[in-house]
């Protein structure tokens, strides 16, 4: 379940989000802001784990804020967004191998810096190509199968991800888009890095397709 800190941090950012597109126009304008609400769901899994398959369900909610850059540059826009997230690992019991289940929930707040650029692709219209970088805080991590009361011990409290994306605008109010992240760097925390239970280190893999809503056209 989501903290109460969690409910408070995405009602200040509604709020504020709110306020910073109140009085927008409707037409799109180059050196311009643009703030956009966003919710998510992600299917993932810690690679270093011995899971397979992006077969953990979890979700990203929070706000995207843009600056539009002037038409015909390289670049279209420089985006951020920060968010609430639940990533983690899922893996059934195998009883060939006796290999136990789990299934790890990790909640963080992620912050990501990223450009935008938008490419022209024939009868697909145009899209929005996104590359960026995600800093992450680890709120809580949890195995709710199994038994590894230590987990949280085991990971980093602050991470780094990079995503790729690509979007598209479905509706005047909604663009959907697809993302893929990895982590760039283990999540393991200090004290795991060596240990020869996590040899090769643990990084967070996903794939995401997250819904922005339009206020500001």
């Amino acid at each position: 379940m989501i903290s109460k800190a969690g409910i408070r941090l995405i009602g200040t950012l509604l709020f504020f989000g709110a306020i910073s597109l109140h009085g927008q126009v409707t037409i799109q304008k180059y050196h311009s802001f643009y703030g956009r609400p966003m919710i998510g769901v992600l299917a993932s899994q810690i690679d270093g784990d011995q899971a397979s398959g992006y077969n953990k369900f979890g979700y990203q909610v929070g706000m995207a804020t843009g600056y539009r850059m002037a038409e015909r540059q390289k670049l279209d826009a420089i985006e951020m967004q920060f968010c609430l997230v639940e990533r983690g690992s899922r893996r059934a019991f195998n009883p060939e191998t006796m290999v136990n289940a789990f299934h790890i929930k990790a909640q963080q707040l992620e912050l990501q810096v990223a450009v935008v650029r938008n490419v022209s692709v024939g009868r697909f219209g145009n899209l929005d190509l996104l590359g960026g970088v995600r800093f992450t805080r680890l709120l809580k991590i949890v195995e709710s199968e199994g038994y590894n009361p230590g987990i949280a011990n085991d990971f980093a409290k602050n991470g780094l991800i990079v995503q790729f994306a690509v979007g598209s605008r479905v509706s005047k109010k909604m663009d959907l888009r697809l993302s893929w992240d990895y982590s760039a760097i283990t999540t393991l925390s200090h004290t795991m890095i060596n240990n020869p239970f996590y040899p090769t280190g643990v990084y967070h893999n996903g794939l995401g397709i997250t819904a922005l809503i339009r206020f500001d056209e």
